[in-house]
């Protein structure tokens, strides 16, 4: 049965890891004493936020590789569309990192947010068919558990991978994983921007307390 498991693992797999990667990237960032300083560089907002996804990535991309290069080997029908489950890996990395980098942005703590990211990678799980069929689910969960991009990026993999569907067939699928990648970096500029208002002004504040300890 591992011809039908593949696209659920793999899947799984990259969420997981997209997701903590994400979300402890950002983390390790904001605890850094390089974060406040970076604020009064000249330098744009997204190139920071480009430089965390891209780093992400990169570390994705070793690992589908490696996921890819091993199922190769136990799974030789699927070398004619290796290229294209690798290229709906790689957005759907996109995706899951993003949304791992707006937990880091949103939660103050380490702690709370790998445990955020943790219970909306689960989330995604429950939801997916992969533990509990959706056929058993109401309409209303149903309707929502379809734009669950777990769902949307397997369904991709499992028709290219199993049914050797041409990719131009799912491009409503493929749209909407480009579209939720727009979105969250839309939501991350916009939780940078907040964020770099709030720590200069707690700056700007703490220095001013400092002179005023200072002239007493």
């Amino acid at each position: 049965f591992l011809n039908y498991l593949f696209p659920a693992l793999i899947v799984l797999v990259i969420m997981f890891s997209s997701l903590l990667l994400g979300t402890t990237s950002v983390m390790m960032e904001r605890n850094s004493p390089a974060f406040l300083r970076n604020f009064f560089l000249p330098v744009r907002k997204i190139t920071f936020i480009t430089s965390i996804y891209l780093t992400n990535l990169i570390l994705n991309s070793l690992q589908i590789v490696i996921i890819l290069g091993i199922s190769v080997i136990f799974l030789k029908q699927s070398l004619p569309n290796l290229h294209y489950i690798a290229l709906v890996l790689l957005l759907a990395s996109s995706v899951f990192t993003f949304i791992g980098m707006v937990i880091g942005y949103v939660f103050n703590t380490e702690e709370t947010s790998v445990l955020a990211t943790i219970s909306l990678g689960s989330l995604f799980l429950l939801f997916s068919g992969t533990i509990l069929p959706l056929e058993s689910t109401s309409a209303f969960i149903k309707g929502i558990a379809i734009f669950n991009p777990f769902v949307l990026t397997e369904k991709i993999v499992r028709e290219v991978f199993l049914f050797s569907t041409p990719i131009q067939s799912l491009w409503t699928e493929i749209a909407i994983l480009a579209g939720y990648a727009v979105v969250f970096f839309i939501i991350i500029l916009f939780i940078e921007t907040i964020l770099l208002q709030h720590t200069v002004r707690k700056y700007l504040k703490s220095h001013h307390r400092a002179h005023r300890q200072k002239d007493k």
